[in-house]
């Protein structure tokens, strides 16, 4: 578990004793960078720690290894000799500041979190962290607590964090899908408010495999990337890019929004500032790599933009979609009564991708005719704008307004670029069926979002 025991040391120069957990009647010295700790055995022992098991190897001196092997050997060959009698004395592990446990890889600070969790009194356990350095410490304590399999406190610790992040103040309404309206922040902060906090929080929640804490930071992330601040996007992408596998959406949404920055940005240095010929020497903000991902992710999204007019969601039909046979017959001109239903369920759908088709392709008319500005290869947005207007027509709400950073266009404006067909293809849709199809046309922008990281790909 990389546990170790330090050498005998001559000089304790450089070591400092903690002044919170060096406790004067425990049992067991442990460093931890340059701090030694001293805390009762017992408490370590518990929960089914590792440290449970190696206390128990106790018994068997450091030294019972290959040197000891060789020295019990030489005495054999010669015991009258007296090279036992200067056999240096090998203390217990822990047992003194001269030979602490140490633990490689861990630091000062997660340690004494962790020591905290263990000897803090029963109200300070069960109160609810109220600062971003209350919220810090249970990191720590979750992280130690992980690796060396103390799994009560561990579970405890990443409830009390998943409990935080839940329960913080929610972001004020009006926060669409880009960010287009102000927030207020500090009607809508909580203690998660640094970038760096919520990079610890995923990275716990990562580490530990905690589902719950996992999608509790997700909507966070969300709203922090829709704000539009380039260095939260930047950090996001280098997360999402140390944790591929488990961050998928996260990687696909601040690889998605850096796109749309344009490739000015994505030519900046660490500084912000445009690399030229004068500014080799300056860190690039972002990695070849992630430059060559942004690339393919802007041409895989030009041709799924490209091809969304005739991909419409996968329209499930209500069972209400049925027109009288006379209407069907009169219509359509096929078969009997028996078969008006299935002429219904076609012509329903067939309205309903010519409808999905007219409404796509008006966003980019209401790009060039409108105050609008959506980038050629914002899917995301494009697919937002038809659900606006599709959800206009289900609530028969002639003036819903799809807010834009640059201005407002009603339902009706946008129908209207279409020549009145939105609104014939839409009377001969089933109007259950039309809400089914608005049902599916926002199930298909989740599904977008969540599969954004596959467009993104080296």
């Amino acid at each position: 578990m990389g546990i170790e025991t330090s050498p005998l040391m001559a000089s304790h120069s450089g070591l400092v004793r903690d002044p919170e957990f060096y406790i004067p009647d425990g049992n067991t010295v442990i460093q931890v960078e340059n701090v030694l700790f001293k805390v009762h055995r017992y408490m370590l022992s518990r929960d089914g720690s590792a440290f449970e098991g190696m206390f128990l190897l106790d018994n068997i001196p450091k030294s019972d290894s290959a040197e000891t092997l060789i020295m019990s050997t030489s005495e054999s060959i010669h015991p009258y000799s007296d090279s036992h009698l200067h056999r240096p004395h090998s203390s217990p592990e822990g047992s003194s500041d001269k030979t602490p446990i140490l633990l490689p890889g861990d630091t000062a600070a997660e340690f004494r979190s962790f020591l905290w969790a263990l000897y803090a009194l029963p109200a300070e356990v069960f109160a609810m962290p109220s600062t971003q350095a209350q919220i810090t410490r249970l990191i720590g304590i979750a992280r130690f607590a992980h690796k060396y399999a103390f799994r009560t406190t561990e579970g405890w610790a990443l409830s009390v964090l998943t409990m935080c992040v839940c329960q913080a103040p929610d972001t004020p309404s009006g926060h669409d899908i880009h960010g287009d309206v102000e927030v207020d922040t500090e009607a809508g902060r909580s203690i998660v408010s640094s970038t760096e906090l919520l990079i610890q929080l995923t990275e716990v929640a990562v580490l530990c495999t905690h589902d719950e804490l996992h999608e509790a930071v997700e909507p966070i992330w969300a709203d922090l990337l829709f704000a539009g601040q380039t260095q939260d996007i930047v950090s996001a992408m280098g997360l999402a890019d140390r944790y591929k596998s488990q961050l998928r959406p996260l990687l696909g949404l601040a690889y998605y929004l850096m796109m749309l920055k344009g490739k000015e940005e994505w030519t900046k240095s660490a500084s912000g500032d445009v690399e030229d010929d004068s500014e080799k020497k300056k860190k690039p903000r972002l990695s070849r790599d992630q430059r060559i991902r942004l690339l393919s992710g802007y041409y895989n999204l030009s041709r799924a933009c490209e091809a969304l007019p005739t991909n419409p969601p996968k329209l499930t039909h209500h069972p209400s979609c049925f027109m009288p046979a006379q209407q069907a017959q009169q219509t359509i001109g096929l078969g009997g009564t028996g078969t008006a239903a299935a002429h219904a369920h076609a012509r329903c759908g067939e309205s309903w991708d010519t409808l999905w088709a007219g409404l796509v392709m008006s966003t980019a008319s209401s790009n060039a005719m409108s105050n609008i500005k959506i980038h050629s290869v914002d899917l995301l947005r494009k697919m937002h704008m038809v659900n606006h207007v599709l959800e206009s027509m289900v609530n028969g709400v002639d003036g819903l307004a799809v807010a834009d950073g640059g201005g407002a266009t009603s339902a009706a404006s946008t129908l209207s670029m279409m020549g009145g067909g939105g609104y014939a293809m839409a009377g001969n849709m089933n109007k259950n069926c039309l809400r089914m199809a608005l049902k599916a046309s926002e199930e298909k922008v989740n599904d977008v979002l969540y599969g954004l990281a596959d467009c993104f790909v080296e």
